[in-house]
């Protein structure tokens, strides 16, 4: 996998983006760390209690080979802020994001 996120669990299981959705992912209380992985790079966020992915798409309507990934992002909840990590799809320039509230 080149572009994507994975996870590793507490127990070292290792799960990526392409082998589940992140809705299914089991016992999201026991994951340790998120990695969002962009052609060679990678962004670590490690020891948080709650992570979360985006991805941000276009498309035509009623055209379904142009669905398009724009943006991917990981990112945690630390009180009332939202820390997300994006990387622009088509750049691969990455921003560091701070969402309050």
């Amino acid at each position: 996998m080149t572009r994507g996120w994975e996870v590793e669990y507490e127990n070292g299981h290792v799960i990526q983006e392409d082998q589940m959705e992140w809705k299914e992912l089991p016992n999201r209380r026991s994951i340790v760390r998120v990695t969002l992985k962009w052609d060679g790079r990678r962004w670590d966020i490690r020891d948080k209690e709650a992570y979360f992915q985006k991805k941000r798409a276009s498309m035509v309507p009623g055209v379904d080979e142009s669905f398009r990934i724009e943006a991917r992002m990981i990112g945690y909840y630390e009180g009332n802020k939202k820390v997300m990590y994006e990387v622009n799809e088509f750049t691969g320039e990455m921003k560091l994001k701070v969402i309050e509230g």
